[in-house]
């Protein structure tokens, strides 16, 4: 080979090379994260959640977790009034489940590991137009309650003390998916 045919070999390996990174640099230059449609409102008022279901002390868990939630996306602003927001989200907790996951060896009446449900009813107000966005959209979350510790031999710990440990995880996986809800185009 000679090297004019060399050199012309090279400059279209660097022209072909130049195309190529011109057009990952193009493609993520328009990327957006999210969602593209927009959120109809600026400012969100979240009322207190209100407990008609069985689960112990959830009410104030929940309400601060969403709070958290929603300032953690940063997308709309939390304002302390509700005449001042856009919109307003209510959040019912109806229904708390306790089923039995797993039992011991021992005594197969007894439980060691409970799966635990949590189901609340969300909507959502709009104070520009005074219609609901969504009404009375069902959010379930789910955890486990370990009575056993399975890294310590005999180690028992009570039900109250591991309900107690599932409750935060569960407000958390509630908040996460009520600030979804809220969030994502409908």
């Amino acid at each position: 080979m000679n090297t004019t045919s060399q050199n012309s070999l090279v400059r279209a390996l660097i022209g072909l090379t130049a195309i190529v990174v011109l057009g990952l640099f193009n493609g993520c230059a328009n990327y957006k994260l999210g969602s593209a449609a927009p959120i109809p409102f600026k400012s969100i008022y979240i009322k207190p959640t209100t407990n008609h279901s069985f689960a112990p002390q959830a009410q104030p868990i929940v309400s601060a977790q969403i709070r958290e939630t929603f300032i953690h996306d940063g997308r709309i602003k939390l304002v302390d009034n509700e005449e001042e927001a856009d919109a307003v989200l209510y959040v019912d907790l109806t229904e708390y489940k306790r089923t039995a996951g797993a039992r011991t060896s021992e005594d197969t009446e007894v439980a060691s590991d409970f799966d635990i449900t949590l189901i609340s009813s969300v909507s959502l107000y709009s104070n520009r137009t005074g219609d609901f966005l969504f009404q009375d959209r069902t959010i379930r979350a789910q955890t486990n309650a370990y009575i056993g510790n399975p890294y310590t031999v005999g180690e028992i710990i009570s039900y109250q003390e591991s309900e107690r440990q599932a409750m935060t995880h569960l407000a958390r996986e509630m908040a996460r998916k009520v600030t979804d809800e809220v969030l994502s185009p409908w």
